[in-house]
């Protein structure tokens, strides 16, 4: 690995990928870090396999999330005619579109690869050396031990803004119209056997004075199911190690009675097969931008100046559901507001709860990945800040190569 990029970014999930792929093919010489063995964060190691939008949102999230999904077609794994279907809610107006989780990382190496992004996996990072303002290294962890690399742009898209805390900027506090973060959800497979027998469960039951089983079914092609977990009622904080490690421990325990629960009340002939080795997490660490995107702003939707993304989907946390317009999503919700070389993408930007609970799915960090992604690439190319980058100029390059122009250019509010 080379110790000096022009770009570092950190975290694989949809936001790092979009923010890798848009900064390389601007030219730029991009580090890709990520902590885990694969590419994609929820929507891989998460087994969350599908995208979230409101109804028609999935058109016009910007060239690299069409990219994503045309991959994802080449190999057979997204849409109804290869047997992922495409789930509606016409209640809430929105749209699951389900993909193969398992060979969405073959697709995003494929895009990596093709923008000549250089990629170092099983890699996290764990501190930053700062000169002021400025993050002049990254401090990174792996099998070769301690190393930093440097760069003149960074990118967190960790979803826990984990680089930027690092380095000095601080986390929104707790919410006090909605205290609590966003609970997880766990994804667990099920697969259609010849002889099935009913999911032994533990001699002990771990929660006796715990009844509710709460989960969705995802039915997949070629006999599987996914169980989406959602134990929303329980004291879960995955802002913290601790917290996160107990919302792992206790989901992972109830595996055999929801697998049981399944069989008893509606196919018998499914058996386990696998667990995600991530949790479906929702919430980590909202980090305090130059604009803390607000609720109000996105119910009646602001029209910003500096709009570089937009999102369509719908308030969802904890079981809270809300219809939202099409809003924008300002590029100062991406600047760190004490960081001069670092933006935000993903599930880390500056927004309060709910807002991020619309936020935080796959299409919309895609696209506030590729956003950050052209404005480091210009940053890094003309030597500033990234607050001296021109909005006006990353939505420009945003619509030089995207599907859906006009769309894009109508929510947008571009000139």
């Amino acid at each position: 690995m080379k110790n000096k990029y022009d770009i570092v970014v950190c975290g694989a999930g949809m936001a790092g990928i979009g923010a890798a792929t848009a900064a390389a093919r601007a030219g730029a010489d991009v580090l890709l870090v990520e902590q885990t063995e694969v590419l994609g964060g929820l929507g891989a190691s998460g087994g969350v396999g599908n995208f979230s939008a409101a109804e028609g949102g999935h058109k016009g999230q910007g060239r690299i999330y069409q990219d994503v999904i045309d991959g994802l077609r080449h190999y057979k794994a997204i849409g109804d005619e290869n047997g992922w279907l495409t789930r509606r809610n016409k209640e809430l107006k929105c749209e699951n579109m389900m993909f193969d989780h398992q060979t969405l990382p073959i697709v995003l190496r494929d895009l990596c690869q093709e923008a000549g992004v250089d990629i170092i996996h099983a890699t996290a990072a764990v501190g930053a050396e700062t000169e002021g303002r400025t993050i002049r290294a990254a401090i990174l962890h792996n099998r070769s031990l301690r190393s930093e690399v440097e760069a003149k742009i960074f990118i967190d898209s960790s979803g826990e803004g984990i680089l930027a805390q690092y380095a000095g900027a601080k986390t929104l506090p707790d919410d006090p119209t909605f205290p609590g973060v966003i609970k997880p959800s766990f994804m667990v497979f099920l697969r259609k056997a010849d002889n099935p027998e009913l999911q032994p469960l533990p001699e002990k039951k771990v929660f006796a004075d715990d009844e509710e089983i709460s989960y969705s079914v995802w039915k997949e092609p070629n006999g599987k199911v996914g169980l989406k977990l959602k134990l929303f009622h329980m004291d879960l904080d995955t802002g913290s190690g601790e917290g996160y490690n107990k919302a792992v421990m206790e989901m992972r325990a109830r595996i055999p009675e929801f697998v049981r629960h399944f069989q008893e009340s509606r196919d018998a002939s499914y058996v386990f097969d696998y667990a995600s080795p991530m949790l479906g997490l929702r919430e980590g660490r909202r980090i305090e931008g130059d604009h803390v995107l607000m609720l109000d702003e996105v119910r009646v939707p602001t029209t910003f100046d500096d709009a570089v993304a937009y999102g369509t989907f719908t308030v969802d946390a904890n079981g809270t559901r809300e219809i939202l317009p099409p809003y924008q999503i300002p590029y100062r919700s991406l600047v760190p507001k004490a960081l001069d070389n670092c933006l935000l993408a993903g599930r880390c930007l500056s927004a309060d709860r709910l807002t991020l609970s619309s936020a935080r799915v796959m299409p919309t960090c895609c696209m506030m990945g590729q956003a950050a992604g052209i404005a480091a690439a210009t940053a890094a190319d003309a030597g500033t800040g990234v607050r001296e980058v021109d909005a006006e100029a990353v939505r420009a390059r945003l619509l030089e190569d995207t599907p859906d122009r006009d769309l894009v250019q109508e929510r947008l509010s571009c000139p």
